[in-house]
């Protein structure tokens, strides 16, 4: 029951923050966070690669395209723990230079030890969280970027035909540079519910706390969130996905720092 609660409430929360009055610092974040995994004793037990693209929305010549590739390694597994390694690449393209003007270059690197509880394929991971950010074909002689520590926790539910997948983050940031970010509370749902053999109808929303050092740049602290809804499409080694979604980003541009609102289309290859 007290996981129905969560969920309940997780829901709620993502629907009632309208994504036009939101902040959200994720990119792709359907398909970049690690997953539960079954026990599998070894070294190297599984792999998880990602691909997405998304065609962008604004009224911004720096904003056009929006792609993601990466994946996520089991490195070892002690049946009751793993340790796994996520890595994530993402391209901003725009059209201010040129026609495909890639202008923007992330990185996304997290170190996580997770811990199978007692609660059935449920894990409580303890992460270190990097990003780092570059400019393409712009000046920049100084580092964008922060580390993070701290807690994840992610569970799997079965709600009326629906497969729900839940997520939870604690995060601290422990250095920074030209960032203002002193931290990160947030969650996330994704679920999926099977229409027949072939397709799949799939839905996902987050919702993001980030505190702010208000002493740098006069802000509060920044809320997010970012609603999904698309189709799966399952194959032999891996699923296609098509999908509709809205997310307005803190800092898309670093030198701005003002929020832009994305309603973003796109597609998405998961291998299994």
């Amino acid at each position: 029951m007290s996981r129905v609660v969560a969920v309940a409430v997780l829901c709620l929360s993502t629907v009632a923050v309208s994504p036009s009055e939101v902040l959200a610092q994720t990119s792709s974040a359907a398909s970049t966070a690690a997953a539960q995994t079954p026990p599998t004793p070894g070294f190297l037990t599984s792999y998880r690669f990602h691909l997405n693209a998304l065609r962008l929305n604004p009224d911004n010549d720096n904003f056009v395209w929006d792609t993601d590739f990466g994946g996520d390694l089991d490195v070892f597994d002690l049946q009751y723990f793993r340790g796994n390694v996520l890595v994530n690449f993402e391209t901003i393209f725009g059209r201010q230079i040129r026609a495909i003007d890639p202008n923007q270059g992330n990185y996304t690197v997290d170190l996580s030890a997770w811990w199978r509880t007692l609660i059935p394929d449920a894990e409580l991971g303890l992460t270190f969280h990097h990003v780092s950010r570059h400019l393409s074909d712009r000046d920049k002689d100084f580092s964008i970027a922060w580390n993070m520590l701290g807690f994840q926790y992610i569970t799997p539910l079965v709600v009326a035909g629906w497969d729900l997948d839940i997520g939870y983050r604690l995060l601290k940031t422990v250095r920074r540079s030209f960032v203002d970010y002193t931290g990160e509370v947030g969650g996330s749902i994704q679920t999926a519910r099977t229409l027949n053999r072939r397709v799949s109808l799939i839905a996902a929303g987050e919702v993001t706390l980030v505190s702010v050092d208000s002493t740098e740049l006069g802000r509060g602290n920044q809320f997010g969130n970012r609603i999904e809804i698309g189709l799966r499409f399952p194959g032999r080694a891996g699923d296609g996905e098509v999908f509709l979604s809205r997310e307005q980003r803190i800092d898309a541009d670093p030198f701005d720092l003002e929020p832009t609102l994305f309603t973003m289309a796109g597609f998405r290859f998961l291998s299994k």
